[in-house]
């Protein structure tokens, strides 16, 4: 929606240990970060999530490798020399985003485009657990941190739950198919989520993914409204979602993975610290079943396009704090010839803790575009900002 169209420290003590020159922020060669307490089977109550797209675009498939996770999961010094070594662990939860199938067809909502259905949702699937790519191939970056690091290291794992538009009135795309009719029930809505997350967790468990942990499902969709019409329906169905994303959680919270209830994600755009914080503030004071558990809210201050200044940035922070949601920081590959853009990024880590006094004890969000974190870890002149980022994640901790 709007982002996604394209690709307790004061705030002087952060600015120190985030804005210092490159020699400064990096671990010193000869005193390397001391390792911190990898994840176990709790999940963590603050995660470091990073959002990585896995659907199509123009050029095609998006597919990921063990090689371009590596500076994801893995703090190194040295980058790119045959001195590389890691020094830490760096986010500790994957967000796999499937945005664009094959055919075009949006997993969110869009007048503008075609709807999914179920070669779409199978395809979401079918693409997250292919052979050395994606899931296995987080498993195998993560297996080849542990290896480095000398100590067990496991990621959390948050998969895309498809959005079951209303404009679909059978979705099955087979004559023998399930015909749910997301327009003309809810019930269907939930039903299809449903069958998709259990198919999921049965997919998982045949994968053998040793060092990843299954921390739930994110609920796709930016905003809180479906695309029902306002009035005139018939058959008395609802235009908002709310209803749905509390039921969508009393059902993710029913599943079990290592004795532990799954969780739900969602990271609506920014109306949502701001016009329409009265949603963001109920959901968040609704019963712990009955709610997601990671809820960030999108400032949308990086992007040029929506011409916001670091005042908007402040009171959006200082608007959502209050209702315990996180903050999602955001930047893609711009930055690597913007330096307005990196300057955007550096808002962020400045601003988030310094107006959010619970910043490192409410979940956060990384929207990094396609690959801008691993641009950052491999292009020099981006060092200081992959170092300031990677700071501000271990000052979470």
């Amino acid at each position: 929606m709007a982002r996604r169209k394209n690709h307790l420290f004061a705030a002087t003590a952060l600015a120190a240990i985030a804005f210092g020159t490159a020699a400064s922020a990096a671990p010193p060669a000869t005193q390397p970060a001391q390792p911190t307490t990898s994840p176990t089977a709790t999940p963590p109550h603050t995660p470091n999530m990073v959002l990585l797209y896995y659907g199509y675009d123009s050029r095609g498939p998006r597919d990921w490798t063990a090689e371009n996770l590596k500076y994801y999961l893995g703090h190194y010094r040295d980058r790119g020399t045959p001195n590389e070594t890691a020094t830490d662990t760096f986010f500790d939860t994957v967000l796999w985003m499937y945005r664009i199938s094959s055919r075009g067809r949006l997993f969110e909502t869009s007048l503008r485009t075609e709807p999914t259905t179920e070669i779409d949702w199978r395809e979401c699937l079918d693409r997250a657990f292919a052979p050395g790519l994606q899931l296995h191939a987080l498993e195998t970056a993560t297996a080849q941190l542990e290896e480095r690091l000398k100590r067990p290291v496991h990621v959390w794992v948050v998969l895309t739950l498809p959005y079951p538009d209303v404009r679909v009135s059978r979705w099955s795309d087979t004559p023998k198919g399930t015909p749910w009719d997301f327009g003309g029930s809810d019930a269907h809505r939930l039903e299809a989520m449903q069958w998709y997350a259990r198919t999921a967790i049965e997919r998982w468990n045949e994968a053998g993914l040793a060092h990843l942990r299954l921390l739930g499902f994110y609920w796709f969709n930016e905003g809180h409204n479906n695309l029902r019409p306002q009035a005139g329906l018939d058959n008395g169905q609802p235009t908002s979602d709310e209803g749905l994303i509390r039921e969508t959680a009393r059902f993710v919270h029913s599943l079990r993975m290592d004795s532990r209830p799954l969780t739900l994600t969602w990271i609506p755009y920014s109306p949502y610290g701001g016009p329409r914080l009265n949603v963001t503030a109920a959901l968040m004071k609704a019963p712990a079943t009955d709610r997601p558990d990671y809820l960030m809210v999108q400032p949308n201050y990086f992007f040029a396009r929506h011409k916001k200044q670091r005042d908007d940035l402040v009171t959006l922070v200082r608007n959502v704090a209050p209702t315990g949601a996180g903050i999602e920081v955001e930047f893609d590959e711009s930055l690597l010839k913007d330096e307005a853009a990196r300057q955007r990024l550096r808002d962020y880590l400045e601003v988030i803790p310094a107006e959010h006094p619970d910043w490192n004890r409410v979940p956060a969000g990384y929207y990094q575009g396609l690959r801008a974190v691993h641009a950052m870890a491999t292009q020099p002149e981006l060092a200081p900002l992959y170092e300031a980022l990677y700071n501000f994640v271990r000052a979470r901790r």
